[in-house]
């Protein structure tokens, strides 16, 4: 499939139409019912006192499936699907890497209920989470995306809106107001992404967009993100929502992919065991070899050290005791695997060696954030501190 690598560049999206063929479209379809009707007597059987009558899932305003739990034998074809060369091929064509690896499977469904209206205008990221935003672009703009997510139409949807271009700056003072005053409305400059049965748009989750307004009409849209691995510089998601369970509907070739991706994000945790381990020890040589492992490139290792620091966060309260590794982590398995390395006498040395770095991603006052996910949060969202460097992170151990 031909690419428009400068369109994807200027614009941070691309539509791609017929992505699907009619065939596979169609078993696409039964799989994802196979699972929509599953996950409707699952909520019907373990139905709360409390909950509704109809059940969670019906009464959702935005049911969501995530393929790798809903998936059995007779609607494995979906991942199977995804981990094939139809989306992985476009992703290595955007992201200049060694592996394009799986990071989410999900499909966004229609309300069976009600009409639950608009969403809120916002980009994929939390506020100073996993980085300030404008280190993040600076990032895409020396080394290319490092994350690509999907919207692939099972059915006509219209839903999806993107403000071209905005993937390059923070918001603008206008945009701002805008979404003080209503963050559930059409922006300045924003277009409606169209998309026909078996056509599918790929975006980075830095732009800013849109679900326009959740209806009963139906909607079966296919929502995936792909990551790299053997990257030029730590991408800025790092984590996965999958973990194995349905390995064994799999066709052998698929599997084999499957089994070494797993492989790829446990060999990123432990080079990230190293880089916490050598910091606790205050092993400076040890702490710079691992992290030209995972950020080999000269340019932008301020903004993975600030990753590296909220990861460093999450660790210390797993290892606190104040949350459980599926609250903190895509999905709990690999935190608890990373979290397994270290005790809470670790994660309280941990505080104290990146406490300096806290400091200067810190701003005086916290406050809410217009686009950005999460609640209020004392991280600064836009600009990365000039004073964020390798070699006065080291320096602050002491």
């Amino acid at each position: 499939m031909s690419i428009d690598h400068q369109r994807f560049k200027e614009q941070g999206f691309l539509i791609l139409r017929n992505l699907i063929d009619p065939t596979t479209l169609e078993s696409l379809r039964a799989n994802i019912e196979h699972m929509v009707d599953r996950r409707r007597d699952l909520a019907l059987q373990r139905r709360l006192p409390t909950d509704p009558a109809c059940g969670t899932w019906t009464a959702s305003g935005q049911p969501r499936l995530q393929l790798d739990m809903d998936s059995d034998a007779d609607s494995i074809g979906v991942i199977e699907f995804l981990a094939s060369d139809h989306c992985l091929e476009v992703c290595r064509q955007l992201i200049d890497a060694e592996h394009i690896v799986p990071h989410n499977f999900s499909c966004i469904c229609s309300s069976e209920s009600h009409d639950a209206g608009p969403a809120r205008w916002h980009r994929d990221i939390g506020v100073g989470d996993p980085a300030p935003l404008e280190g993040m672009i600076a990032n895409m703009q020396h080394h290319g995306p490092s994350y690509l997510q999907w919207n692939i139409a099972l059915y006509e949807d219209n839903v999806f809106w993107v403000v071209p271009g905005s993937h390059h700056r923070s918001n603008t003072e206008a945009e701002n107001r805008h979404l003080a005053a209503n963050s559930s409305v059409p922006l300045p400059g924003s277009i409606p992404v169209e998309l026909g049965p078996g056509d599918g748009v790929v975006y980075t989750h830095l732009l800013l967009h849109w679900g326009s307004n959740y209806t009963r009409k139906l909607r079966r849209t296919i929502h995936p993100g792909f990551r790299p691995f053997g990257y030029t510089a730590m991408p800025n998601v790092h984590w996965r929502h999958w973990e194995p369970g349905f390995y064994h509907y799999l066709q052998p070739e698929i599997r084999e992919r499957f089994e070494t991706w797993d492989r790829l994000f446990f060999t990123e945790l432990d080079l990230f065991t190293q880089l916490f381990r050598a910091t606790i020890d205050r092993c400076s040589d040890t702490f710079t070899q691992y992290f030209e492992q995972v950020h080999p490139s000269s340019q932008g290792r301020a903004v993975s050290l600030a990753m590296l620091h909220r990861i460093n966060l999450k660790l210390q309260r797993f290892l606190s005791g104040e949350a459980p590794a599926s609250d903190l982590w895509g999905n709990g398995r690999d935190f608890t695997y990373l979290g397994s390395h270290f005790t809470s006498e670790d994660g309280i040395v941990l505080k104290r060696r990146f406490s300096e770095l806290d400091r200067l991603l810190q701003v005086p006052v916290a406050r809410e954030t217009p686009s950005f996910q999460g609640d209020t949060s004392p991280y600064e969202p836009n600009k990365m501190p000039d004073e964020i460097a390798l070699e006065s992170f080291i320096a602050s151990w002491a």
